[in-house]
């Protein structure tokens, strides 16, 4: 007989390995081609405009990001990816970067917020330039640059 109890458990042993093999493969290309599918993107953004205790104008300005952006091993030269200026004039407006600690505040690891230093005028386009070498803490780069662009309609009271 050319099939046997004992050749059909090795056979069925056989082909169950390889199957295995074969969804471990095939698993594994899956996610090198998530990875692919799913670069660091701008999803969100938020601007916050309030009065400060001292009565100042304080404008803040969310980034929201696909991936984690504010990781010590990327923070340092993130900070240095992001320009706020004038649209018509071109000024450039002093802004600070502040970032989470994702250890600490793992919700917050996709979130850049920028602090607007100094007080922005009503009615006047202003453009947020965010550079390509933005990376995410899994290394992938923004790539491109973004060029946000947003007018203050008028005054908080």
């Amino acid at each position: 007989m050319f099939f046997g109890i004992k050749n059909l458990k090795s056979y069925s042993l056989l082909i169950f390995l390889t199957t295995i093999f074969l969804i471990l493969c095939f698993s594994s290309l899956a996610q090198q081609n998530n990875s692919e599918k799913n670069p660091l993107v701008l999803v969100g953004h938020r601007m916050v405009d309030e009065l400060n205790e001292e009565g100042l104008r304080s404008t803040r300005i969310e980034l929201v990001f696909s991936k984690n952006v504010v990781n010590m091993t990327v923070s340092e030269n993130n900070k240095k990816c992001f320009n706020l200026k004038s649209k018509i004039d071109g000024e450039e407006i002093p802004i600070e970067i502040q970032m989470a600690d994702d250890q600490i505040e793992r919700e917050k690891r996709n979130i850049i917020t920028i602090v607007i230093q100094k007080p922005l005028e009503p009615l006047k386009a202003y453009q947020i330039i965010v550079s390509p070498a933005l990376e995410s803490k899994s290394g992938e780069k923004l790539g491109e640059q973004l060029e946000l662009e947003f007018v203050l309609l008028g005054e908080v009271k």
